[in-house]
C-alpha cells in the first residue's frame, strides 16, 4: 500500500509558491495565442473520442465567437453543440473524469490536511483571480449584453472578419434577422482562467504524487492547450477560437479594476469595465467626471452605488447636493445620518455607514429614524448584513 505524504518540506513549499505564481502569469497573459499548438491539442482530443478533425475559425475574442455562432447558426451552418453529443464525451473523458482518476491517486497518497493545503495555495487562489474574477465577469457581461452591446459594439469588426468565409451572405438581411431575436451563447472551454484546476494537480505531483502515465500524458494536453489560447468554442467538424485579452487590469487584490479604462480589453473591441471587482458601466470610467453624484445614492446595484461613490468620492458626493447632517455617531461603523435633497426627491434620509471591509456605503433609511443608530437598527445592525436591496426615492 502507497504511503501518504504529510509533510513537505521549505524547499518544496517554495517550489509550489513559484509554480503557483508561474500559473498565475500563464493564465493572465496577453500574448497572442499560440494557434499552432491550440489546433494540435483539440484536434487530438477529437481523435480521442473518434471524430474527424475539426476546422478552425480564429476570432479576435470571445464576444465575437458568440456572434459568429449565431450568423453561421443563422445562414444555415449545421452546429450540433457538443453539449449534446460531443460536448458530454469532452467532458466526461477529457474532463471530469480526468478530474476524478487524479484526484482518487492524489487523495491516495497525499495526508487529507497536506491536500488541502496544497488547495488553499494553489486551486483556490488562482481560481479566485483567473475564473471567478476573470473568466466570471466576462462571462456574466457577455451573457446579459448579448442583444446590445454585442451587435452595437462588434458588428463591423466581426463582419470584416468574417467577410472572406462566408462573403457576400453576411449582409444587411443577417443582421436585422439577428436584431429581432435573441442571441444563443453557446457552450465553451476558457484558456488560462482555467489553468488553475491544472496547477492543482500539478504541484501536488511536485509534492510527491504519481499518476498513471495516461492520465498525465492527458493532464500534460490541457496544461499545454490552457497556456495557448483563448476562450474555443467545440461543435461538430468546427472550433471557433478566441485570441486572449489584449489587456487585464487589477487591484492590489487581485480583483479586476482600471480607473482609467477598461479591466478586460478584448482584441476585437469588446470591453469589460470594473472599479475594485463590480462591473460598472463603461462611462463611469471613460467619462467619470460627467458622472452626477445622485447616482451614487440613488443608483439600483448597491455594490455599482458604492463604486460610484468612490469613483466621485463621497466628500464630493455629499458637497455637490444639498444636505444636513442630522446625526453622526463617533463608530464610523454605525455612520451618519443625513438628509440629501435630490433632484426628484428633497430631504431623502441616509444612513452613510463604513462597513466592516472598510468601504463607504449610503442607504435610505425611513424619516422616522432620528439617529445614526436608530438607521443601523433599521437595516439590520453594523454587520455585513447591510449589503441588500433597498427602496429608493
Amino acid at each position: 500500500m502507497t504511503k501518504r505524504k504529510t509533510k513537505l518540506s521549505e524547499s518544496q513549499w517554495a517550489e509550489i509558491y513559484a509554480l503557483r505564481e508561474e500559473y498565475r502569469a500563464a493564465g493572465l497573459s496577453t500574448a497572442p495565442a499560440d494557434r499552432e499548438a491550440t489546433q494540435a491539442v483539440i484536434t487530438g482530443f477529437y481523435a480521442r473520442i473518434g471524430k474527424p478533425a475539426p476546422a478552425f475559425m480564429w476570432f479576435d475574442g470571445p464576444a465575437s465567437c458568440v456572434l459568429a455562432y449565431n450568423m453561421l447558426k443563422k445562414l444555415g451552418a449545421d452546429l450540433s453543440q457538443l453539449r449534446s453529443q460531443l460536448e458530454s464525451q469532452l467532458g466526461s473523458q477529457l474532463g471530469s473524469q480526468l478530474g476524478s482518476q487524479l484526484e482518487s491517486q492524489l487523495r491516495s497518497q497525499l495526508w487529507s490536511q497536506l491536500g488541502s493545503q496544497l488547495g488553499s495555495q494553489l486551486w483556490s487562489q488562482l481560481e479566485s483571480q483567473l475564473e471567478s474574477q476573470l473568466g466570471s465577469q466576462l462571462r456574466s457581461q457577455l451573457g446579459s449584453q448579448l442583444r446590445s452591446q454585442l451587435r452595437s459594439q462588434l458588428g463591423s469588426q466581426l463582419g470584416s472578419q468574417l467577410g472572406s468565409q462566408l462573403g457576400s451572405q453576411l449582409g444587411s438581411q443577417l443582421r436585422s434577422q439577428l436584431e429581432s431575436q435573441k442571441l444563443e451563447f453557446p457552450y465553451y472551454y476558457a484558456g488560462g482562467e482555467w489553468l488553475y484546476w491544472v496547477a492543482y494537480y500539478v504541484g501536488a505531483e511536485r509534492a510527491g504524487v504519481r499518476y498513471a502515465e495516461g492520465d498525465r500524458t492527458l493532464l500534460n494536453e490541457w496544461d499545454r492547450l490552457q497556456r495557448a489560447c483563448g476562450w474555443w468554442f467545440p461543435f461538430e467538424g468546427i472550433v471557433l477560437c478566441a485570441e486572449r485579452h489584449r489587456a487585464i487590469s487589477f487591484d492590489a487584490e487581485r480583483v479586476l479594476h482600471n480607473e482609467t479604462g477598461p479591466a478586460i480589453d478584448c482584441r476585437d473591441g469588446y470591453k469589460v469595465y470594473a472599479w475594485h471587482g463590480t462591473q460598472v458601466p463603461a462611462e463611469w470610467i471613460e467619462q467619470r467626471y460627467q458622472l452626477a453624484p445622485e447616482t451614487a445614492l440613488t443608483w439600483q446595484n448597491i455594490e455599482q452605488r458604492r463604486a460610484a461613490a468612490e469613483i466621485i468620492g463621497w466628500p464630493n458626493v455629499i458637497a455637490k447636493l444639498p444636505h444636513r447632517v442630522i446625526d453622526s455617531d463617533a463608530d464610523p461603523l454605525v455612520g451618519m445620518l443625513i438628509d440629501v435633497d435630490l433632484p426628484d426627491s428633497p430631504a431623502t434620509r441616509f444612513l452613510r455607514v463604513r462597513c466592516p471591509t472598510k468601504r463607504d456605503f449610503a442607504l435610505i433609511v425611513p424619516k422616522t429614524c432620528q439617529t445614526a443608530l436608530d438607521a443601523q437598527l433599521w437595516v439590520g445592525g453594523p454587520r455585513l448584513e447591510f449589503y441588500q436591496p433597498e427602496a429608493r426615492g
